[in-house]
């Protein structure tokens, strides 16, 4: 991918477009956003803009936990969305859908399962969860 082509969408941008809660500023998005979704236009979504929005959509909009993680891993599903972290981002999801934990340390577990690392933690619920049953993904 030429960086030339691609964008760097931030959280404003995601939560716009799923929340439709700013009429000037959410239909600006669903172009920008239904444009990823067909292919049209190429973006990356790094790993801090994902957890803004799950943290955003939560704890700010209240979202519950189960409706952030559909919505969000619909949009992963995006054409236009870069591939490389796209399944990390979505097995995290998955964690996050299935423990109390929080969504960084999800994505903290998901590195770790899918061996890319060891996780050093001082989190008791993380480090009983990486050493106990793992919920699929």
């Amino acid at each position: 991918m030429n960086p030339i082509d691609v964008s760097l969408p931030d959280t404003n941008t995601i939560l716009r477009y799923l929340l439709d809660d700013e009429p000037s500023l959410s239909a600006k998005a669903r172009v920008y956003w239904e444009k990823v979704r067909d292919g049209e236009t190429k973006a990356i979504l790094t790993e801090g803009v994902l957890m803004e929005c799950v943290y955003v959509l939560q704890r700010f909009y209240k979202v519950p936990r189960e409706a952030v993680v559909t919505q969000l891993t619909g949009l992963l599903a995006y054409k236009g969305l870069d591939r490389d972290n796209l399944e990390l981002y979505q097995a995290s999801l998955v964690v996050y859908a299935r423990t109390t934990l929080d969504f960084v340390d999800c994505i903290l577990y998901a590195r770790e399962k899918s061996g890319q690392g060891t996780v050093f933690s001082f989190d008791g619920k993380l480090n009983k969860r990486l050493k106990g049953s793992d919920p699929e993904f």
